[in-house]
């Protein structure tokens, strides 16, 4: 017989019956208490969060909204020069809340080239 077989096969095992113990265990303490909400903390809460914010409109002042609609507004135009093309849904979404939060400070992104200087 070959030990290697038999070696992994008892880690294995032994890995098993120790997951169904601590999910028994952790079954059992559920049954006893009560679930308590806990408002999470931290830099991951807080970008979950302000996602969240973000996609419900919720607690985000006029002025946050008009610099993240901007940004996303010429991150969208960046990308398609670089070769990105998004759906026209996504464009209409964006000029709507942009038309909402007061678009007169917007200006068009143009990208000038310089012209090649000839060598003599």
């Amino acid at each position: 017989m070959d030990i290697d077989i038999i070696l992994l096969t008892a880690v294995i095992s032994t890995l098993f019956i120790v997951f169904i113990i601590a999910v028994y265990r952790e079954f059992s303490v559920m049954e006893n208490e009560t679930y308590i909400f806990q408002k999470e903390s931290g830099p991951r809460a807080g970008l979950v969060n302000f996602i969240g914010n973000l996609a419900s409109n919720k607690s985000l002042t006029p002025e946050e909204k008009k610099v993240i609609y901007k940004a996303m507004h010429r991150n969208i135009a960046d990308m398609e020069s670089d070769g990105v093309y998004f759906d026209t849904t996504l464009k209409e979404i964006v000029q709507d809340q942009m038309e909402v939060l007061g678009n007169d400070e917007q200006k068009p992104v143009t990208k000038t080239k310089k012209a090649p200087l000839k060598e003599k």
